[in-house]
């Protein structure tokens, strides 16, 4: 492994393994050799295949570190699905502000985004997770004891009621996000990190593909340098909820 600088290397896949996942869903933990590295949940790195100057680079959320190096979740769709080991890459992070969970957080996903919850529930276990789900998926995610499906907004608004949470983390899809702001009696000040699943390309604020309209910020919040999880409030849905990507 070549260390060109303290935050970019090139380095290669050294295992791939399948996972399963509600519906048809299907996904892969891809583990990259990095030993040095050093992350918090909800910080992502940049992958690029090391294929060429047309190879354009993607972030992947960093799922938990191992002696060897880290692990990402890679879908059918993304640019890693397809890697094996010695796939040689190039990465850049980590990158973004991590949220670091208690063990009364309450972590909130659909099926859609599980992967996303996943590096919360493995910096804490005992946190507890929420998942907006169709009725066909209840059985895949009843097999895991932290995960709590429901199958509306509404459900989901009475369940974090009921669990009294000290802090929440959001990945749900920006119009499920709204419904539930408006469902859920959130008691004041307490702490709410959703993921803003905007477009990010370089990692470190410069191509401002990932920026946001910030009333505090003039030249607006960098995704990817505060983020990709950030309060609430911060974020203005009536003028960037078209930034967002939606998972299915």
């Amino acid at each position: 492994m070549s260390f060109k600088n303290n935050t970019i290397i090139e380095t290669r896949v050294l295992e791939v393994r399948e996972l399963g996942g509600p519906g048809k869903r299907r996904w892969r933990e891809i583990l990259v050799e990095y030993p040095e590295i050093s992350f918090g949940p909800g910080q992502f790195v940049m992958i690029r295949k090391d294929c060429g100057p047309t190879c354009w680079a993607y972030p992947y959320m960093l799922q938990r570190s191992t002696d060897r190096g880290f692990t990402v979740c890679a879908a059918e769709n993304s640019s890693l699905y397809e890697a094996e080991a010695g796939t040689p890459l190039v990465v850049w992070g980590a990158n973004g502000r991590a949220v670091r969970p208690g063990v009364d957080t309450v972590v909130l996903s659909q099926s859609a985004t599980l992967f996303l919850a996943a590096p919360f529930l493995e910096a804490e276990p005992r946190c507890r997770q929420i998942v907006l789900c169709d009725p066909t998926d209840r059985n895949f995610l009843e097999s895991s004891p932290s995960i709590l499906p429901v199958e509306s907004v509404e459900e989901m608004a009475r369940e974090l009621e009921l669990a009294r949470p000290g802090a929440v983390v959001a990945a749900l899809n920006v119009s499920v996000l709204l419904e539930l702001a408006a469902a859920w009696n959130r008691p004041q000040n307490l702490p709410f990190d959703v993921f803003a699943a905007t477009k990010i390309s370089c990692g470190v604020g410069g191509c401002k593909s990932c920026y946001l309209h910030s009333r505090s910020i003039r030249l607006g919040i960098p995704v990817c340098c505060s983020g990709p999880y950030l309060p609430f409030e911060r974020v203005d849905f009536e003028t960037d909820c078209r930034c967002f990507h939606t998972f299915e």
